[in-house]
């Protein structure tokens, strides 16, 4: 480098984007937050307000929502509770991306989980849809949060949310990804659209595009009244179901039907000891998890759902013992 460094100041992240303190201290210094946050200063020729954001989120749908048919019942849920697209957007993630999208929670999960979460997110298309919702009753303070609320958990199922209706399999296969809030919004974007393929109509789209589009809905900060799912977002998506043969995602059918191709001889060259033991008990010890997870991994002669069911499975309540980075809302 020659002369003295030239310094360019730093934004303050708003005080409105996270109600959590410790989350905006730590997207202080996330250049993911900052590259999302610079596609929406662009967009909004300034600074975006509180009220762009307020009725703006999105939801990302996941592989096994294709596989497992599932977009109906997705979309009939958003719809029903006043949610509106503002965009649809393919999209492929690398493992990369995939461990910085979760990566303040996963750190909290042995390396042997994280390739399994890997393996089923990295194994087709995912689709990014922007929504808007009007919360005309007060029904939240952002769209946001109003979707982390009816989206429920994973880890606490037995209710009427998004993901009790879609019975996942394993807390990894949920179906759906949505951020908790506005920061995350912002952030999250920045990394699935480095990942965007095409828009369904046109060209390659990227981050600027995408928040651009996201931005622009209705020409107005407040999103659009509630309305129908437009038939095109319904349509893209269940099209792909043509490209990709049907899984029933369910674990007792998915460890019979791996239990008959390990005795069968299905698979080439074979497994690993530790690899028949878990199929065939249906559990895994942790220490021996990392090393089935890449058996499996490699094992290509197997039906690729049929493994990424097993693993997901498998790993499903494996935890390394430290705190996650930053703990999303109760």
């Amino acid at each position: 480098m020659t002369g003295q460094p030239r310094v360019l100041e730093t934004g303050t992240m708003p005080s409105w984007l996270s109600a959590d303190p410790h989350k905006r201290a730590v997207y202080q210094d996330d250049l993911y937050f900052w590259d999302g946050w610079s596609a929406f200063v662009t967009a909004c020729s300034g600074e975006p307000g509180e009220a762009v954001l307020r009725h703006r989120t999105f939801v990302m749908i996941k592989p096994e929502a294709i596989v497992g048919r599932r977009v109906d019942p997705i979309l009939d849920f958003l719809e029903a509770r006043g949610f509106a697209t503002a965009g649809i957007w393919p999209v492929r993630l690398s493992r990369h991306a995939v461990r910085a999208l979760w990566g303040y929670q996963i750190n909290s999960t042995p390396v042997a989980w994280v390739r399994s979460l890997e393996l089923g997110i990295s194994s087709g298309e995912l689709f990014v849809v922007g929504l808007t919702h009007p919360l005309a009753h007060g029904e939240a303070a952002s769209a946001a949060e109003l979707l982390r609320l009816s989206k429920g958990t994973t880890s606490r199922p037995g209710g009427d949310s998004l993901r009790d209706e879609l019975n996942c399999p394993a807390r990894m296969l949920s179906f759906i990804h949505a951020p908790d809030e506005a920061a995350d919004v912002i952030r999250e974007l920045s990394i699935l659209c480095g990942g965007v393929a095409s828009s369904p109509d046109g060209p390659a789209t990227g981050l600027e595009e995408v928040v651009a589009a996201f931005v622009g809905v209705a020409g107005g900060p407040n999103g659009r009244p509630a309305a129908t799912v437009p038939p095109t977002a319904r349509s893209v998506m269940t099209a792909r179901y043509s490209r990709t043969v049907p899984h029933d995602l369910d674990v007792a059918a998915t460890f019979q039907r791996m239990s008959g191709y390990l005795r069968d001889g299905f698979q080439p060259g074979g497994l690993p000891r530790e690899t028949w033991a878990a199929v065939e008990q249906h559990r895994v010890e942790p220490e021996q998890a990392l090393r089935v997870v890449t058996s499996l991994e490699r094992a290509h002669a197997l039906p690729l759902w049929d493994r990424i069911v097993t693993v997901a499975y498998l790993t499903d309540s494996l935890r390394n013992g430290r705190p996650m980075l930053i703990t999303p809302p109760a």
